[in-house]
């Protein structure tokens, strides 16, 4: 659908918001730095096809090219133009606006535009007029479209720009049209790598096939179903089919559901079904579409819960939050909120133990935002020395200390820009660090280790932790006004000790470890409800890892399979005075034997900081 941009509506002006926070400026008059010829030349190598099939992709504009002075370019995903083909009445007012083959059209460089906009926002644009941000392109109508491969990656950008006194919202239309002719031309090419013909061979096969059958690409489109399969599954036709809007799952996710097995089950309002999914293999690693064939299945009462464990279709959730497993309650409620959060500009507060899946939230919750299209960066604070996280964090200019990079750092912050900070373990982070956090969150402004010039980002911003902030800012070691900052949307996520699907999870991870898929014996699924998961889903993954190892293809998984507790290895210390340290050092190493060496869950038992674990754990290596 063409969004059509005028400069009243909301939509511009959070696009102008978007350039403000740039730091770009409407009255630019100096021209960013274009490519140099050498650049341009690898930019044109790696658009091969595409610039290859430049002249039948301009071809549902060529009338309108000829009857008007317009112009006609293709630009890579980065902005950057690649090709601009201009009717000869064309007074191209590049002295002015800089529509030249190498010259950067993102947003980062000049703000709002059709080219820029279009790539952000992935989807077809027009910025017409004083919608522009930058003043000197107010005389001008611009209309793009994003150009996607057959994985669903956008490759390029077609957009067809002129002077106000020729606008016309048809040219918008052919744009979208020759977008989808290059869509249809880079899919050709995509299976004649896999083999000539294959994709008209691929199509005939499905249509001919006696039962409901589809073809579902990278992409995540369901391009190619049969009459079989609209009729048995009751699909609607209205040509939106997606592999999320049907299994409620990604693309990748069913790829990696199918891997080894190549089947799956599936419920609809029809009836349940049994699923035979063929891969077709493309370029190098990746998967360039499924065939997937439907057969009904007839199942007892008993056995229709476990046979919906895989694909249950949920058309209300966010596909990226659907590949979170889980059927507790307390887990439902978790991804709800953070879908709804994930739509709105709130930070989010995981909160959360270790090994439950605090950084899969985060990355579903970026996934669903209007930020998914760029960077998400994730920095544990617990993990880094009060010596490193700073510079880690905000970066550092060249020779800003021993060892540091000549070319310096742009830092966790700079590389987020646009996109998602993720900052697990929150509680951990040294107060001084925690100023210059607030300082970044109130105003976007920081600067790199070494270095006085101010810097700006612009980021969504996810916190986890494990530990009681409350308890911590009364307690003085964590800021208050840091702390309000953070919490604008709270999202907890349960502890596996305190999930009722704990035995539902666990066969669910032996689907997708195993190509024989095999179930819980009784013995293992009583072990498995009853153990407390201190690792939680972390550690129950790694427990069906290492029961599939051990069952060897068997079709249950017995208790002997699943690991044994380890037994504690104390040494005999020699008797001595019950120092303050000692005490401390007993207790520590104590709860980190009944933790199984889990160091966040020891942290959070005890009401300490990781890196007071890790102090104590060096010292015992000492002694």
């Amino acid at each position: 659908m063409l969004v059509l941009a005028e400069p009243v509506n909301d939509l511009v002006r959070e696009r102008w918001e978007r350039a403000k926070k740039l730091g770009l400026q409407r009255e630019a008059d100096g021209y960013p730095v274009g490519t140099s010829t050498a650049e341009l030349h690898e930019r044109r190598e790696r658009l091969d096809d595409v610039l290859r099939e430049e002249r039948e992709l301009l071809e549902p504009i060529s009338a309108r090219l000829a009857s008007g002075p317009l112009v006609a370019i293709v630009a890579d995903p980065e902005g950057v133009i690649l090709s601009a083909h201009a009717d000869r009445h064309f007074v191209d007012p590049s002295a002015r606006v800089r529509l030249v083959e190498g010259a950067r059209w993102d947003e980062e460089t000049r703000g709002t535009n059709a080219i820029g906009t279009a790539l952000v926002e992935g989807r077809a644009v027009a910025v017409v007029g004083s919608a522009h941000y930058e003043l000197r392109n107010r005389e001008l109508f611009c209309y793009a479209t994003p150009v996607r491969d057959a994985y669903g990656d956008v490759v390029a950008v077609i957009d067809v720009t002129g002077p106000m006194a020729r606008h016309d919202a048809a040219i918008g239309l052919a744009v979208q049209a020759a977008g989808v002719a290059l869509e249809r031309a880079l899919r050709g090419i995509a299976y004649g790598d896999v083999r000539s013909g294959a994709l008209a061979a691929i199509e005939r096969l499905v249509h001919r096939s006696a039962g409901p059958s589809m073809l579902i690409e990278a992409s995540g489109a369901a391009r190619v179903v049969n009459a079989a399969a609209r009729s048995a599954l009751m699909l609607p036709n209205d040509g939106n089919l997606t592999c999320e809007r049907l299994f409620g799952i990604s693309f990748d996710v069913l790829v990696t559901t199918a891997a080894g097995r190549g089947g799956m089950r599936f419920e609809t309002r029809s009836g349940a079904w049994k699923l035979t999914i063929d891969p077709v293999a493309g370029t190098g690693s990746r998967t360039l579409a499924l065939l997937v064939h439907f057969e009904p299945e007839r199942r007892s009462s008993s056995t229709l819960h476990a046979a919906a464990s895989t694909a249950v279709p949920r058309t209300r959730e966010a596909p990226e939050l659907a590949a979170i497993m889980g059927l507790d309650a307390a887990v439902l409620e978790a991804k709800e909120r953070a879908e709804r959060f994930a739509r709105t500009a709130l930070p989010v507060l995981l909160l959360a133990e270790t090994g439950t899946g605090k950084e899969l939230f985060a990355r579903a919750v970026h996934a669903v935002s209007d930020r998914r299209a760029r960077t998400f960066v994730a920095i544990n604070c617990g993990s880094l020395s009060p010596e490193l996280i700073a510079s880690e964090m905000f970066g550092y200019a060249p020779g800003s200390f021993t060892g540091a990079a000549r070319a310096g750092s742009e830092g966790r912050i700079g590389a987020a820009h646009g996109g998602t900070l993720f900052l697990d373990e929150i509680a951990e982070m040294p107060a001084a660090l925690q100023a210059s956090l607030l300082r970044v969150l109130d105003s976007g402004m920081y600067q790199r280790v070494g270095e006085t010039r101010d810097r700006h980002a612009d980021f969504r911003l996810i916190c986890a932790t494990c530990r009681d902030l409350p308890s911590l800012v009364e307690a003085g070691t964590f800021r208050g006004d840091l702390f309000y900052r953070i919490q604008g949307a709270c999202v907890t996520i349960p502890a596996l000790r305190d999930r009722t699907d704990t035995v539902w999870l666990a066969e669910r991870l032996l689907e997708t470890l195993s190509p024989s898929a095999p179930r819980l014996a009784d013995d293992a699924a009583r072990y498995v409800a009853e153990h407390g998961w201190p690792g939680n889903v972390r550690e129950l993954k790694s427990a069906m890892a290492h029961a599939v190892a051990l069952a060897a293809g068997e079709p249950w998984v017995r208790r002997e399979h699943l690991p044994r507790p380890l037994t504690s290895t104390r040494l005999v210390r020699s008797a001595g005075p019950m120092t303050k340290k000692r005490i401390v050092r007993d207790a520590i190493e104590a709860t980190l034997g009944s933790c199984a060496g889990n160091v966040s869950e020891a942290a959070r038992r005890l009401g300490v900081g990781r890196g007071t674990i890790y102090r104590a754990v060096k010292g015992l290596k000492a002694e």
